[in-house]
């Protein structure tokens, strides 16, 4: 039986959801790294029919970040599906930091005028500021006890006790 010290909504949204559009966006991504390359800054151009507009370190930079998509989704799924609540909230924490790092890249990446402007923004773009925004409020309000106590199962407890 799957036992995590994570309420529900948490739960579904860290330990299924993500993970799942992380290995999605790893395949995605690995079928044409170019074009996942291409719509990262949709406001300067890059001709998605010309692969010779890529660069070995372009192409080596993208890689290595969807690489880190599948470290994500195991990430996720280990340290929700965890009944150490220390290990989650850890894990949230750090996530939640990451987030900003994240958010702040593509701010750096279109600049301001289309940063500021959702309504102009591509599926990339929505992808990574949007759902990132998103699942940011969500670990905080799970940090801050929102959707219930992140906290030990019986289980874990029963092992410390007799420890």
């Amino acid at each position: 039986m799957a036992v995590t010290c994570l309420p529900t909504i948490p739960l579904v949204i860290f330990g299924v959801v993500e993970p799942v559009l992380l290995v999605v966006a790893y395949v995605t991504t690995l079928q044409d790294p170019f074009a996942f390359y291409a719509a990262q800054a949709q406001n300067h151009e890059l001709s998605a029919s010309d692969p010779s507009s890529y660069p070995p370190q372009a192409q080596i930079v993208t890689l290595q970040l969807v690489n880190v998509y599948l470290l994500l989704a195991a990430m996720a799924l280990i340290c929700s599906w965890t009944t150490s609540a220390r290990t989650a909230r850890l894990y949230l924490a750090a996530v939640a930091l990451a987030d900003y790092g994240h958010i702040w890249a593509c701010y750096v990446g279109v600049g301001l005028d289309l940063f500021l402007k959702p309504a102009e923004w591509n599926d990339m773009l929505w992808g990574s500021v949007g759902v990132s925004v998103f699942l940011n409020i969500v670990r905080l309000a799970t940090l801050a006890g929102v959707f219930g106590v992140v906290e030990a199962r019986d289980e874990d407890r029963t092992k410390r006790k007799a420890a």
